[in-house]
């Protein structure tokens, strides 16, 4: 349910039948010596490294770090990447017997928590990443700009995650793609309202359409997974949020979903924006009422949750037209003639309530 609302979370025992769980960096090397890692945000030296090298007690210092994120670049293994030709210079060295995804493939398991769907099984497998970081070290605060929401299992040592929501875009203004890159929003008044520190055997799930960034509190190197997932989608993060989601452009790719998520419970993909009503593909026996138990597919219950704005597990035809026409003013907002498109340059508009932070 917290998933399918858009609210990050911490599962202590998240970790639970993921043989990868205690396995440290060391450990990496150990069983894939083929592989290679690559360093981000660091320019001048060697960005890829194999596996077998000394690369976890580097230090590469990020060029003006923000005080409050993390201080050196991490190591990236993109082994989802290994089928790709532009990509698998950066997974592992050699000729395809050396490709380590299949690999890591048989060893993942879908937490048992999770909905063991077809979409899901896809993407959980399709999308595994590991990612090294020495002490201070880790990912500086961005927003990814895939459409699915994202598990992260931490597999050995301990990391402070700090997340937020995207920010609130000005009237008449579009945050152009960019905006929210690694390290953009730094140095410009923006404070993430959310911390969770996760250790070894934990699991941190977030939605897409969230800033977010690691630092490693340890004191060895740690390692973590993450992987994307379809099921379920966070629908009424995204009705919360939607006239901003729909005016940032590094959400750009997740407009369509939106748009899927809004029109899935309407009679048709084209109905006017002032005449929003249930459907009968959720509504059958025409008596104006969608309940969260009729909702057999996905998309119908990502629907649900958009509508379901008093969150009392019956969507009413009220309801619909409220979220339909809230829908229809969002997208006609980001497409108005008189919008400014900017790169967010502060967020000192945002003013000064978001500078605690809110422990998951």
């Amino acid at each position: 349910r917290l998933a399918l609302d858009g609210r990050p979370f911490v599962l202590e025992d998240g970790g639970r039948g993921q043989p990868f769980v205690g396995w440290s960096c060391s450990r990496f090397k150990e069983e894939f010596p083929k592989a290679v890692v690559k360093i981000e945000y660091v320019k001048g030296d060697k960005p890829i490294r194999s596996m077998q090298d000394d690369w976890e007690n580097e230090l590469h210092p990020i060029v003006d770090a923000d005080p409050n994120g993390p201080q050196y670049a991490p190591w990236y293994w993109g082994v989802k990447g290994a089928d790709d030709k532009e990509d698998r210079a950066t997974v592992y060295e050699g000729g395809a017997k050396n490709n380590p995804f299949p690999a890591v493939q048989k060893l993942m398991r879908i937490p048992d928590y999770m909905r063991n769907t077809s979409d899901n099984r896809r993407e959980i497998f399709g999308s595994p990443e590991f990612w090294f970081s020495a002490p201070k070290a880790g990912a500086q605060m961005h927003m990814d700009s895939h459409c699915e929401s994202t598990m992260v299992i931490q597999l050995s040592g301990k990391r402070v995650w700090k997340l937020g929501w995207t920010p609130p875009v000005p009237n008449n203004t579009v945050y152009k793609e960019g905006s929210f890159a690694d390290g953009e929003i730094y140095g410009k008044g923006y404070h993430p309202p959310l911390e969770a520190v996760v250790s070894e055997g934990e699991a941190l799930f977030f939605p897409s359409g969230f800033l977010h960034s690691t630092m490693n509190i340890g004191d060895t190197c740690a390692a973590s997974l993450t992987f994307q997932f379809r099921d379920p989608i966070p629908a009424r993060y995204f009705r919360h949020a939607m006239s901003h989601l729909r005016r940032t452009g590094d959400f750009s790719e997740c407009w369509k979903l939106i748009g899927q998520v809004a029109q899935a419970s309407v009679p048709k993909w084209n109905h006017p924006p002032e005449d929003g009503k249930l459907g009968e593909k959720v509504d059958p026996d025409g008596d104006g009422r969608f309940l969260f138990e009729e909702a057999k597919t996905r998309l119908h219950k990502a629907s649900h949750s958009f509508y379901d704005e008093n969150e009392d597990g019956v969507v009413t035809d009220d309801e619909v037209a409220d979220g339909w026409a809230a829908w229809h003013g969002s997208v006609k907002a980001a497409k108005h003639k008189n919008r400014k498109k900017v790169h967010a340059s502060s967020f000192h508009y945002l003013g000064k309530t978001e500078k605690k932070h809110e422990e998951l």
